[in-house]
């Protein structure tokens, strides 16, 4: 099926194996460059394979092209995922990349998981927005209407243009699909002024005396601390470092943590070298008298600084070790000219120290079928949790320690006089 355009009729086609979507990788490329400015890391060539190497067998793609006189104007990334307890259940059409194969069972309904893709959901010629839901709703008509399908688009920011002409397409041209998009999360962010002094005084007086008493006693201790940007053969030495530290701190308090799984450190290390490769790796590290404390992992592309994943020692939890890194990472972007650093998903209180700014991320559900084939999305949903969290195998002690830890965030978070929603919410489309 295709969509009418000005210019011709918008055709889509479905690619359903890994190795046809690594034959994608010059029309993808060919996208991405029309869209300068309009697009994520996470909705690159580089993150899509690498995350279908690691999680593909398990989640086939189907990654909806639509094209326009032979040539690519709109790639929807997605995967068909399975849900299912036993021989019960289903498989929904979701967001490639949407899930980072943490403990993701662990979050309650209606709570952000911990993922990696935040941003959009598809990489969209500018001005064909329109043209290319159209194309895709036709496309996906004859499996809701014949197969029953389940379409879950996550984490998505309420404003992305294509979120809402894909829902306005879906309830105009299929009145028998079921629609439900609501929020899910926050994803705090920091806007970047033109000089660092404007942003120093933009943290307030309380805040800056927190942070010049712990580099003052950070001074005291250590007699050299260091940062240092890593590329090249030092990429691997140094996410090293930071799935060390990030499981460290999260084995503190007795939960799993992302890099627990093989498959979460080679996909890590795997889009790290990618980046690296096109120049948008910012992986720098903290050391002090020699020692490594302190890692980060961004990805800079197009202004905008994406804080991906972080570890830090907790033994020197008492020197803000992790927030003296990030305010080095803040500097230094700013000097760079960069207008934003986005700390992504979740509502974690350390991220409102920084910034009151954030986005609110959505999740669009839709179910079709005929008769009594339909399910709503709100059983779409909670089955999708309950299969997820019975795939888990959580022990009792570690949920214990994550109620343990959710109470504690909301204790500070009230004591910081935010909600877990956050505080100033400004909206700022990145579509």
């Amino acid at each position: 099926m295709g969509a009418a355009g000005a210019e011709g009729i918008v055709s889509v086609r479905a690619v359903t194996s890994v190795e046809g979507v690594a034959g994608l990788a010059d029309e993808w490329r060919q996208l991405w460059q029309a869209c300068n400015g309009r697009r994520t890391p996470f909705l690159s060539f580089e993150w899509a394979q690498a995350w279908l190497r690691y999680v593909g067998p398990t989640h086939p793609p189907h990654v909806i092209v639509a094209e326009l006189n032979g040539s690519p104007v709109g790639i929807v990334p997605l995967v068909l995922a399975p849900c299912r307890i036993g021989r019960c259940g289903f498989d929904v059409l979701e967001t490639l990349g949407g899930q980072s194969c943490n403990s993701i069972a662990l979050v309650a309904p209606g709570k952000a998981s911990d993922v990696a893709d935040a941003d959009a959901i598809a990489l969209v010629a500018p001005g064909r927005t329109r043209e290319v839901a159209d194309a895709v709703t036709g496309h996906l008509l004859d499996a809701f209407m014949h197969g029953g399908l389940r379409l879950r688009l996550g984490l998505v920011p309420s404003s992305a243009p294509f979120l809402e002409a894909l829902s306005d397409s879906l309830a105009a041209r299929a009145p028998g699909v079921r629609l439900s998009c609501r929020p899910v999360s926050t994803a705090p962010y920091v806007p970047l002024t033109a000089f660092w002094d404007d942003y120093l005084q933009s943290l307030g007086r309380r805040r800056r005396k927190v942070l010049g008493r712990a580099q003052r006693q950070l001074d005291r201790t250590f007699h050299s601390q260091d940062v240092r940007w890593l590329h090249g053969e030092e990429v691997e030495a140094g996410l090293t470092d930071l799935f060390r530290l990030h499981e460290a701190r999260w084995a503190g308090v007795g939960i799993r943590g992302l890099f627990n799984l093989e498959a979460s450190r080679l996909f890590h290390l795997d889009v790290a070298r990618e980046f690296d490769r096109l120049g948008w790796l910012d992986l720098s590290a903290l050391t002090l008298d020699g020692r490594t404390v302190s890692v980060h992992l961004a990805v800079v592309l197009d202004g905008c600084a994406y804080m991906l994943r972080s570890g830090r020692d907790p033994a020197l939890a008492e020197f803000s070790i992790g927030h003296l890194h990030e305010l080095r990472l803040f500097r230094a972007w700013i000097a760079a000219g960069l207008a934003e650093a986005d700390f992504l998903r979740g509502a974690e209180p350390y991220k409102f120290y920084w910034t009151r700014t954030y986005r609110t991320y959505v999740e669009l559900v839709a179910t079709g079928g005929r008769g009594s084939r339909v399910v709503s999305p709100r059983v779409v949903r909670a089955w999708v949790w309950l299969a997820k969290f019975a795939a888990a195998r959580h022990s009792p002690r570690e949920l214990v320690a994550y109620l343990a830890l959710r109470r504690r965030e909301s204790r500070e978070r009230r004591l910081m006089g935010v909600a877990s929603g956050g505080g100033r919410h400004r909206e700022a489309p990145r579509a």
